[in-house]
């Protein structure tokens, strides 16, 4: 396919002849949209005039039906069988007097259908249109799919200066190499420059997806085209953290010792952990080193890190939660500086800059007291689990302007005691953990709609969930912290699905026939050693499968 963006290219010699093509390309599309105009204000006329002329039939039928009416009625009055009218007072029937069964009233009204307010609006004339060649898509969609699990992407369209649009109208198409093994495939003006494509995986295996924008016979390839889809089978949950993965296929990093900032890849305290939106980057707070350290999950080595202890814009006081978007920008809770700090990730170079902070102390609106999990909405909203205020607070990524807050002190019901974490499900629903134990359901505008989970050790209960993630097939990762675990349930309803963990080493029995040898006279007794998961606090999915858990008191980073 050609690009229609070629066509406004020109070079010194040769730009007399492209201006003059362009030239008569506009006169040219000039008249067809005059026709265009023409038609759809001649095919209202038509469409007027019909209703007229049914308004027109009404009115007819309307008089001739009391005209029979009324003729009928005189009749029987000359006749002598018309019955008389009620009286005024006691009913009784007035002799003599009689009160017709029609009048001579009609009447028109607009109601509410009237749209002569709406004529000096209808329509639109512009001079922008979509340029395929400069327009891009995004999403969940293109990365790594699994079977029978629904997924998206968006197609955001551009103008000729590869600016985004913000009204829809396009003609979009998606199209599959193998579309026998997909179902469901739609795509969806959003009437806002943005279109969602959306199917369903039936088969593991290599795909190409390929978009086109325009009128039929003349429509374009999206700039990327074709895509490649890579469809998995389904997750085997019982598999995960058991036999020999307990403590992970992989650890990431090393131990570290708090405030040594010239050992990146060696952490103290790690706590929330995010991906980029490729799943390839992975951000790791490093709390007690107050920074965040960048990792390829790939290779699992450590990329570089950014940040210091300290008041000043670029400083962090006790990172907690972390976040990343599909533009590269980062958003840590700066946990004792009551703020949050916004930073860029640049892909090329590898390296987090500081962009800026966010907020003050307070409980106003925009204001945070010891701000710890966030959550990104699919509507480009920021959840901000503001712990102290017992509030979630949802802001706009663009601007950070505070849109809505929800959330109160308490046990009930919408009520938190210190929000810890937030995440969406694959539907929108936005999901809390806080110290009440228990994970609570909302909609995407905060009203509360259930909630599961009390204090225990049983499968389904917590004991202080610090820590929630959602992978594409809606499954739900709780960080039972004080379980020493995590567990798995189905994001839709709560439903159990798995757990692993960690537990205290099992001393070794003593050879038979020889005893156990007390502790030595004034030695201190050796403390337990431990295996697996001690205190899981923070946790992120990528679309590939990897599941990296923080442990905050081992200081380790594990891959799953």
């Amino acid at each position: 396919m050609s690009r229609r963006i070629d066509s406004l290219y020109c070079t010194t010699d040769t730009a007399e002849d492209v201006v003059r093509s362009v030239i008569e390309a506009t006169r040219s599309e000039a008249q067809l949209v005059k026709n265009e105009v023409a038609a759809a204000v001649s095919e209202r006329i038509q469409a007027l005039q019909a209703r007229q002329q049914e308004l027109v039939e009404q009115i007819d039928s309307l008089v001739l039906t009391k005209l029979e009416t009324l003729t009928e009625q005189l009749q029987q009055i000359q006749g002598g069988t018309c019955p008389y009218a009620p009286g005024d007072a006691e009913n009784q029937p007035r002799a003599g007097v009689y009160l017709l069964n029609a009048d001579a009233v009609l009447s028109f009204r607009l109601a509410e259908t009237d749209f002569a307010e709406k004529i000096p609006s209808w329509g639109q004339v512009g001079e922008k249109s979509t340029y395929a060649s400069l327009s891009f898509a995004k999403g969940p969609g293109l990365g790594v799919l699994k079977v029978n699990n629904p997924s998206f992407l968006w197609v955001f369209a551009c103008d000729r200066e590869g600016q985004r649009r913000t009204e829809g109208g396009d003609r979009v198409v998606a199209t599959l190499s193998h579309p026998e093994e997909f179902q469901d495939v739609s795509v969806e003006d959003l009437q806002d420059g943005r279109y969602k494509v959306t199917f369903l995986p039936l088969t593991p295996g290599s795909y190409n997806l390929q978009i086109s924008i325009g009128p039929e016979g003349a429509d374009e390839e999206l700039c990327g085209c074709p895509f490649t889809l890579e469809v998995r089978p389904p997750t085997v949950y019982q598999t995960i953290g058991v036999d020999a993965e307990t403590e992970g296929k992989a650890q990431l990093g090393s131990p570290g010792e708090p405030h040594v900032a010239d050992r990146i890849g060696s952490v103290h305290h790690p706590s929330g952990v995010a991906f980029d939106h490729t799943g390839r980057y992975l951000f790791i707070v490093d709390q007690s080193n107050h920074r965040v350290q960048v990792f390829d999950s790939m290779t699992q080595e450590v990329l570089g890190a950014y940040g210091s202890k300290g008041l000043g814009p670029s400083h962090f006081d006790m990172p907690c939660g972390i976040v990343a978007d599909r533009e590269n920008k980062i958003i840590v809770s700066d946990l004792l500086n009551h703020r949050l700090q916004v930073l860029e990730f640049n892909p090329r170079t590898q390296e987090l800059a500081f962009l800026q902070s966010i907020g003050s102390e307070g409980s106003g609106p925009g204001q945070f007291s010891f701000p710890k999990g966030l959550g990104l909405t699919e509507n480009g909203g920021l959840l901000v689990c503001d712990s102290a205020n017992h509030r979630v607070q949802v802001l706009d990524m663009d601007g950070f302007k505070m849109l809505r807050e929800f959330g109160s002190y308490g046990f009930g019901d919408g009520q938190f005691d210190s929000p810890l974490a937030a995440t969406i499900t694959c539907t929108g629903e936005i999901l809390i953990s806080d110290g009440n134990n228990r994970i609570q359901v909302f909609d995407g505008k905060g009203g509360f709609l259930r909630s599961f989970g009390v204090r225990g050790k049983k499968d389904g209960f917590f004991h202080y969930p610090v820590g929630i993630a959602v992978n594409d097939e809606n499954a739900l990762f709780v960080c039972d912290q004080g379980n020493h675990r995590i567990q798995v349930f189905n994001a839709s309803d709560g439903s159990f699905i798995h757990k692993w963990g960690g537990s205290k080493k099992k001393k070794e029995a003593p050879p038979e026939g020889e005893e156990v040898p007390p502790d030595s006279e004034g030695e201190e007794p050796q403390p337990d050693e431990w295996q697996g998961l001690r205190s899981p606090a923070g946790i992120a999915v990528n679309a590939s499968g990897m599941i990296v858990v923080t442990d905050y008191h081992t200081h380790a980073i594990y891959a799953f």
